[in-house]
């Protein structure tokens, strides 16, 4: 029964000490600044501090995915970022009744990037992310398609990012 009791105790003795040691040595939360751009997406640049080498940005923008549009608008609001940003894209989808939309960012577009989110109807969330390695202005559009009538790209659900320089 003793050497139980020392097992037990040696178990919970490491659990605190790991814990303590992920306190200490996690890194400061990042720098947030949040500004709201044109047609109601939420920007938010990040600073993120990366072992060994520069400092890089997180870009964060939030879209609604609405009955053909973006931020309940025909189109969309054009996303800016620079060349080597990490940029992540939070969406919610705001269409009404049982219409599904999607985030496409592809060959389509035409654009060097595969980036596409899942298929979300009113309420639900999925967020997609990329490097932006690649400078130049692109469509992002929802790629839904019913089995007749106009996509959803034709009826005008799609925007622009532009991606500069750095």
């Amino acid at each position: 029964m003793p050497s139980k009791l020392v097992f037990f105790t040696v178990i919970v003795a490491t659990v605190i000490i790991a814990s303590i040691a992920l306190v200490i040595i996690q890194p400061l939360s990042p720098l947030r600044q949040t500004t709201t751009v044109e047609n109601t997406a939420t920007l938010t640049t990040e600073t993120v501090m990366t072992t060994g080498e520069a400092t890089g940005k997180v870009v964060t923008f939030t879209l609604y995915l609405s009955d053909y549009g973006f931020n309940a608008s025909s189109g969309g609001p054009t996303l800016t970022v620079r060349v080597g940003d990490h940029v992540r894209i939070t969406l919610v989808g705001n269409g009404s009744g049982p219409i599904v939309h999607d985030f496409t960012l592809d060959e389509n577009s035409p654009s060097p990037y595969n980036v596409k989110s899942r298929r979300l109807s009113k309420g639900q969330i999925d967020t997609v992310e990329f490097v932006a390695n690649y400078a130049g202005t692109f469509k992002y559009y929802c790629s839904v398609a019913p089995p007749y009538g106009q996509s959803h790209r034709e009826r005008g659900q799609e925007a622009i990012i532009t991606i500069l320089e750095r």
